[in-house]
């Protein structure tokens, strides 16, 4: 049974896990021990739940051997599965230790969307159904993900780490004390300590600094909920689900009277691995054709990509996984164009993007300068890099990283 001394009036909590956290059953159980715990301290828990493993994954390849472009609004219907498998199964793990839950999906806690399958927008949060559960002293168990769209009567999804706005977005809809993101990591990490066993923890960050290392693909937190968190002032702690300690939080901080750094000063280090670089060419007659594959390569998801012109030619350049950017390399090889408007085709594997992210030097063209001297130390010295805002992208050569990721890490990383 549960705890009958337990305190009945602490904050508010909304905890997110993630996929690993909620692997399997004996998984399960240790996160309901873990909530029966913070339940007896007194907490108020809504938690949101990512689906099981890799099992959207799983979901995703089912639909695409039934239809390569199955509709999108199946799609929605069969992926909003996932978290519901796990919602249901954490609040009977719950009941096992005599915790009272109830789960909900996103349209039954009032996540409200609009009308986009597969990557809507939350418009609006009513959580009537998740207060009054709390004030009956239940933990409230939340398929993350999905939402509803009240104006098409439609199930949605939010699209790929929907589950981090999900919860972010129940916070503040609840003035919860805070939102946690529990992971498998101890908290944000300057690198993957998988790939780097030097990699840091780190303390703190503010909004747009946490915001800067999701965009570059960290993996942790998605970006539209730290947009989100920073806009509502959600307080942010990111940390592990499977041992207790300090975690990363994340809020806002002064750091405006820190001025611009001189050099490259990177708070993280990320690597996307299996990349491809598919660059296309072609005379102002060929304008139509390399916009439409360059339409096509983009269609699958975000790439690091640029137009330019050089005298009279055309130019666009990706970068991206083979598998996204391969079909247009296929589709752009395969074409029979006359010579006024043939194309130039170049396509490269076995690439890797590594992508350095933290505040915005003072001025890109000399913090690079560092950078570029480790690239050539280790072979790399004519890999392109893309400047962008608060973080560069470097492609190298895949082969490359075994020695070069520690050296970058070492020398530009800092916490």
């Amino acid at each position: 049974m549960s705890n009958p001394d337990r305190k009945p009036d602490g904050p508010i909590i909304v905890r997110k896990y993630g996929g690993s956290s909620l692997a399997d059953i004996p998984r399960l159980r240790e996160v309901a021990r873990d909530l029966r715990a913070a339940r007896d301290e007194g907490q108020h828990l809504v938690v949101v739940v990512s689906a099981m493993g890799d099992q959207t994954d799983q979901l995703v390849r089912l639909a695409r051997q039934a239809n390569p472009e199955p509709p999108r609004r199946e799609l929605d219907m069969l992926l909003t599965v996932g978290e519901r498998i796990s919602m249901s199964l954490l609040c009977m793990a719950l009941a096992a230790k005599g915790v009272p839950a109830i789960s909900l999906t996103g349209s039954q806690v009032g996540i409200i969307t609009d009308a986009s399958h597969n990557d809507a927008r939350i418009r609006e949060v009513r959580a009537y159904r998740v207060r009054e559960a709390l004030a009956a002293g239940q933990v409230v168990v939340v398929a993350g993900f999905q939402g509803y769209c009240d104006q098409t009567r439609e199930i949605t999804t939010l699209g790929r780490g929907g589950s981090d706005t999900t919860a972010v977005a129940l916070a503040h809809a609840l003035g919860a004390e805070r939102c946690e993101i529990l992971k498998d990591v101890p908290g944000v990490m300057t690198a993957d300590p998988k790939l780097l066993p030097a990699a840091r923890r780190l303390e703190r960050l503010t909004y747009d600094e946490m915001g800067a290392i999701a965009a570059a693909g960290c993996g942790v937190v998605h970006p539209r909920a730290v947009a989100y968190a920073a806009r509502e002032r959600v307080p942010l702690y990111i940390g592990s689900s499977f041992a207790a300690g300090p975690g990363t939080t994340i809020s806002e901080f002064a750091t405006a009277d820190l001025p611009p750094p001189a050099v490259l000063r990177a708070l993280v280090l990320t690597v996307a691995r299996d990349q491809a670089r598919l660059a296309l060419g072609g005379p102002p007659a060929a304008a139509a054709a390399l916009t439409d594959l360059a339409r096509r390569a983009t269609a699958s998801g975000p790439l690091t990509a640029e137009w330019h012109t050089s005298g009279e030619t055309w130019r666009w350049e990706g970068w991206g996984s083979e598998d996204q950017l391969g079909p247009a390399a296929v589709a752009a090889g395969g074409r029979d164009d006359p010579p006024e408007t043939a194309l130039q085709v170049a396509w490269q594997t076995g690439l890797a993007i590594v992508t350095l992210a933290g505040r915005r030097p003072e001025c890109w063209s000399s913090a690079l300068q560092p950078l570029r001297q480790i690239l050539a130390t280790h072979g790399q010295g004519d890999a392109p890099l893309r400047s962008d805002g608060d973080a560069v992208r470097i492609l190298v050569q895949q082969a490359s990283l075994t020695d070069l990721l520690p050296a970058l890490h070492d020398l530009l990383v800092r916490d």
